[in-house]
């Protein structure tokens, strides 16, 4: 459990790691030099199954990721957020799913969400939903970072959208982990999603038809202030060439130019968006103090 200023949830976190019905892991709290009392709630609760580390400066959210890859000793890591739900036999399915799979490299399952409070990300709308309802429906228990490349880049949905979804609901094998690894610290919101293809590039990922536990929204949470910092065209855009980089051999002439062509639409957006926003710091203010 990467961890950093989350003494508001880390609580009710760490209650649904432990209570799970498969109760064989080991817990590490890697706290990330968090300024608030994250720590005194995590080292309140004895259970021999915890282990806690404490950064001794802050490196930020990948590259805590990497540094929880690193420290992790088992067979199977998975990386649970400080402010999500596990559900009490969520952990029991991804292990039995990815167990069924030995050529695996992870194993997910769905969530649901759950956003409060004043600025906070909104739960994922209909869109969203009617592209999970697709993927689920794809035939097999498997599915390969390939075929979703494909997919996408023939027009079926935007290969920038996450239908594996976030780490708190995936199960990975530490050694197909460790051959992908790093997480790309370049990236602050599809560092997963772009992971998870890495990892699967040669590997097929297990999908879990079935909840596997909560993704929560809130004012604090790193999706809100991600998108509270603009728009991702930027990242985007380093992330297709990152697909670029992973799968550009695997895929046809014709794809390879589409994925160019959404690279280039994508750089030309940030710097739209950049300019627009140099503009707007520019700009002259009017007695009433509003920007012209």
């Amino acid at each position: 459990m990467p961890t950093w200023n989350g003494e508001p949830f880390v609580a009710d976190a760490l209650q649904s790691v432990l209570a799970q019905g498969y109760g064989d892991f080991e817990l590490l709290v890697l706290d990330d030099a968090s300024t608030d009392g994250t720590l005194d709630v995590v080292s309140g609760l004895r259970d021999a199954r915890i282990r806690i580390h404490r950064n001794r400066r802050r490196l930020g959210l990948a590259a805590n990721w990497n540094r929880c890859l690193e420290l992790a000793g088992g067979e199977y890591v998975k990386l649970f957020f400080q402010d999500d739900l596990l559900a009490p036999d969520g952990l029991e399915r991804l292990v039995v799913s990815l167990e069924a799979e030995p050529e695996a490299c992870l194993s997910f399952g769905r969530r649901t969400f759950v956003s409060s409070g004043s600025g906070a990300v909104k739960a994922p709308g209909s869109v969203y939903s009617d592209i999970l309802a697709v993927f689920y429906a794809r035939p097999g228990k498997t599915v390969r970072g390939i075929d979703l490349v494909r997919e996408a880049l023939a027009g079926e949905r935007d290969l920038t959208t996450n239908v594996v979804g976030e780490p708190s609901f995936v199960l990975m094998r530490r050694e197909a982990a460790l051959r992908a690894s790093p997480f790309d610290t370049r990236l602050r919101q599809l560092c997963d999603w772009d992971f998870w293809l890495r990892m699967s590039r040669g590997s097929p990922m297990c999908r879990v038809d079935a909840c596997v536990g909560t993704f929560r929204l809130h004012a604090r949470s790193a999706t809100s202030l991600n998108h509270a910092r603009g728009p991702l065209y930027r990242e985007h855009s380093r992330f297709l060439r990152n697909v670029g980089a992973a799968y550009g051999p695997l895929l046809s002439a014709g794809d390879r130019q589409r994925l160019r062509r959404l690279r280039l639409i994508s750089s030309a957006m940030a710097f739209s968006a950049a300019i627009g926003m140099d503009r707007w710091r520019a700009a002259p203010e009017r007695p009433d103090g509003q920007g012209v």
